[in-house]
């Protein structure tokens, strides 16, 4: 088995916990964010008075005018073009005006209208919401856009001089170029990320790999299905914290602490997910260097099936239900964690995966029996449901390699001696001697952890 070695510039970002290690930094790092903060909900508030006006001017313009007429009275409305150049230009002149804020750095705050110049434009795109002012309570947080100074465990951030960063495990990209630190204060801790220039060197081994997710699982084609860790207390803690919550008055002191627990175990859970994906996604690509998805549409499938007065729908606790497990198995981070880690990854269509044979190929509804139970109608093939809806993916694969005349290798083959070594070689984690290989060591390693054995570092 021949690899095919590939060297390209991806960005990887590290995130650190970051120490103050002084009142004084810790009242500077404050000031900044607060800064940021103040920029943000200024500039927002200009765009949403020179947004309104527009809008009250379209409504009043009369029917009989021309278009010369209607193109004249734009062009004196000067309309809304919310660039980074623009919005930047109207913060020196609110700097020049604002004597505390020409104190602060000039390069992390002007940044934070690049943020939000981003979000007008994914707004006029229809690709997003608009743009929110930001409280006091909530997240602060600035960023260092270019210039970044590491001196080992140190960062310098300007006006604050040099602050500790700490990661467990120590900085996979400590020989990496950094382009841009974000610092951000949630639930009281300052953390640092840090996006670096990172070359990677990925190994294509020949092999392809059919996956198909579903709630709470992940359906690999060689019959291995890795299941996420139960949640079920973490979950059930978060809904306790927000019925204290509910219970408790707004703007008290008992209820911030409520919203304090709440919040900590949502980054609880979210940790305990990010965790397994990076597992998942790891083994993967580790197994084969072309991995085959479902290509799906998780917004579309997630919708509320509610409906309205006239038209009220049907089932809807039931998918109500299907849409929060579906949610927090979290597929597009998972298949974004495969797309930068693995040689090549393929999205094919997920039309009748669930419904046709891997073996004979016949589709029929009546086949898939429940909701894991496949037994083909017409050659008596019986596998797990979501098992044959990988092998589907991984048989799409096959047929469009066949028309562009490639050559490929499904993985689950049996493989000569050579290549099992490649294969398996530095990849001494998840190795068993048993039934199931490494795959379904950690599939056994995922079903039988605890949520506390994947608790947040």
């Amino acid at each position: 088995m021949s690899l095919a070695l590939s060297t390209q510039t991806t960005y990887r970002t590290v995130v650190f916990r970051l120490h103050p290690r002084s009142r004084r930094k810790h009242e500077l790092l404050t000031q900044m964010a607060g800064a940021c903060r103040y920029v943000w909900n200024w500039a927002l508030a200009e765009n949403e008075r020179q947004y309104r006006e527009a809008l009250q001017a379209e409504a009043h313009i009369p029917l009989d005018w021309t278009e010369a007429q209607v193109a004249e009275l734009r062009a004196l409305m000067k309309p809304v073009h919310p660039s980074f150049f623009s919005l930047g230009k109207e913060f020196t002149k609110l700097r020049r005006h604002t004597a505390w804020l020409a104190d602060a750095p000039f390069a992390p705050v002007r940044y934070t209208l690049k943020h939000q110049a981003d979000a007008w434009q994914r707004f006029f795109r229809g690709q997003g919401g608009r743009p929110r002012f930001k409280g006091r309570l909530g997240d602060d947080s600035f960023t260092i856009p270019q210039n970044v100074r590491l001196a080992g465990d140190s960062l310098f951030i300007p006006k604050t001089g040099w602050v500790t960063l700490s990661r467990k495990g120590g900085n996979p990209c400590a020989d990496c170029r950094p382009l841009k630190a974000t610092v951000k204060r949630s639930l009281g801790r300052w953390q640092c990320t840090i996006c670096y220039a990172v070359e990677e060197h990925k190994s294509d081994n020949g092999l392809a790999l059919g996956v198909d997710m579903n709630a709470g699982q992940v359906a690999v084609s060689t019959g291995d299905i890795l299941r996420m860790p139960d949640t079920s207390r973490l979950e059930a803690r978060k809904n306790r914290y927000q019925r204290m919550m509910a219970r408790r008055q707004k703007g008290s002191c008992r209820r911030a602490r409520a919203r304090h627990l709440r919040a900590r175990t949502d980054r609880r859970i979210a940790a305990v997910r990010a965790n397994w994906q990076h597992h998942v996604s790891r083994t993967l690509v580790d197994t084969a260097g072309t991995v085959v998805v479902e290509d799906l549409k998780t917004a579309a499938m997630t919708k509320s099936s509610r409906g309205t007065a006239e038209a009220p729908g049907t089932n809807v606790k039931a998918k109500s239900g299907l849409n929060r497990e579906i949610r927090k198995t979290g597929w597009k981070g998972l298949r974004e964690k495969i797309e930068y880690k693995a040689c090549t990854l393929l999205a094919v269509n997920p039309a009748h995966t669930s419904q046709r044979c891997s073996r004979c190929g016949h589709v029929s509804k009546a086949s898939r029996r429940s909701q894991s139970e496949y037994g083909c109608v017409a050659c008596g093939h019986e596998v797990n449901a979501d098992v044959n809806a990988a092998c589907q993916c991984q048989s799409k694969n096959a047929q469009k390699c066949q028309s562009k005349n490639t050559q490929f290798r499904v993985a689950g083959d049996e493989p000569d001696q050579a290549s099992l070594f490649l294969l398996l070689a530095g990849r001494p984690r998840f190795l068993d001697g048993g039934d199931g290989g490494e795959m379904g060591a950690f599939a056994r390693m995922c079903s039988g952890m605890s949520s506390a054995c994947w608790r947040s570092r």
